[in-house]
């Protein structure tokens, strides 16, 4: 598990969400897809997904749908990983309602440290472990 650098908040929002629609078996995403699944704009997700390819994370003809490169891959899935760490120790061992926790990982997941991250990690392995 890695440290997530060179992306801000929100394009980590982008890569993650990006992650998540092509985990569902699509060959690529629309643009559309991304939009609804974070609810925003359009133009915001065009603007997004410019600087996720020049940034390499992300290959996209005009109109035509999203994949992740391999290092887009790697870091979504990175992202993805901690995201769900979060969410499952906020919810399982902290007890916290299931909307609070998805919202409030989301947001931990920027800014918590790798070696916090990592902790956290190593704890939940053992937590649900037998």
């Amino acid at each position: 598990m890695s440290e997530v650098v060179n992306l801000s908040p929100s394009s980590e929002d982008y890569l993650e969400a990006i992650y998540r629609l092509s985990m569902l078996g699509k060959t690529g995403v629309r643009s559309s897809d991304v939009a609804s699944l974070l609810k925003v704009a359009k133009p915001s997700v065009n603007r997004a997904l410019k600087m996720l390819t020049d940034g390499g994370w992300i290959t996209q003809e005009p109109y035509a749908l999203i994949y992740l490169t391999e290092e887009g891959l790697k870091t979504a899935e990175s992202i993805f990983s901690r995201h769900r760490t979060l969410q499952l120790f906020l919810r399982e061992v902290l007890k916290v309602e299931e909307p609070i926790a998805e919202d409030d990982a989301c947001k931990m997941e920027h800014v918590i440290s790798d070696e916090t991250m990592k902790a956290i990690h190593s704890f939940m392995k053992g937590y649900f472990s037998p």
